[in-house]
Parts: C-alpha cells; structure tokens; sequence
C-alpha cells in the first residue's frame, strides 16, 4: 500500500565488495504497480571493489544498514542520482544486491512484487537463495 517516504529507502542487500568472481543478486517479479505512479527501482552507480575502498568510505557505507532519516539524508547529499527503472506488470529485474538501491514510494495504489536471491560464485550454478 502507499508508502511514508516517497524517496524511498536506501539500502543494499549484502554488504561486500564487488567481486567478479561471486556476488549476491536479487531476482524482483514485478506483479502490481500503482496506477498513480511510483514504485520505480533507483539504483545508485556506486562501486566498491576493494576492502581499501570499503574501510575508506565505512562512514557512509554504514548508513546503507539504518532506515533512520537523519541516515538516509546524507546518503542523499552524498551518492550520485540514482538510474530509474520503471519497471511493468510481468517484468523480471536482476540487480546485484551489493549496489545501493532504493524503490520510491507512492501515495496511492498497491505495488506486489515477488523477491527471491541468488548467489553466484564463478565455475558453480547459480544458487537460488531461500
């Protein structure tokens, strides 16, 4: 149903550095959306491939893990404009849930979408993740 925020809250999944050896994505079946708008995937084009990385920018790597608004302002201030995804009724998105993303909220309407992960590791299947 309508959400709080309408920004949206920014997050990531599974907290590691970019790997292209293994990483987490999260599979998203998009069911519903809000006919007044709203629901769109943002997803914010940062990377952190190394620990050095990580460790440098723990401070904001941090906020990333608390839905406080004091948190999510600074991620705002901080991280560039998201890409947006308008996703449809029946569209599959795969995101790498080590990106920082967010969904906007809407004040109106029903949003169903389906989530599952998966695990990949470079040589192994993918590994559907309960």
């Amino acid at each position: 149903g309508p959400t709080q925020h309408l920004e949206g809250f920014i997050h990531c999944d599974d907290i590691h550095p970019l790997s292209p050896d293994e990483g987490l994505f999260s599979a998203n079946l998009y069911l519903e959306l809000p006919s007044t708008g709203g629901g769109e995937l943002l997803i914010y084009d940062v990377e952190v491939r190394s620990r050095w990385e990580f460790y440098t920018n723990a401070s904001t790597l941090v906020l990333l893990t608390h839905p406080g608004e004091a948190g999510q302002d600074i991620l705002r201030s901080r991280l560039p404009k998201p890409k947006i995804i308008k996703p449809a009724p029946g569209d599959l998105i795969l995101l790498c849930a080590q990106r920082p993303h967010a969904v906007a909220g809407f004040p109106l309407g029903t949003r169903v979408s389906i989530q599952s992960f998966l695990s990949y590791k470079r040589g192994q299947p993918l590994q559907l993740d309960n």
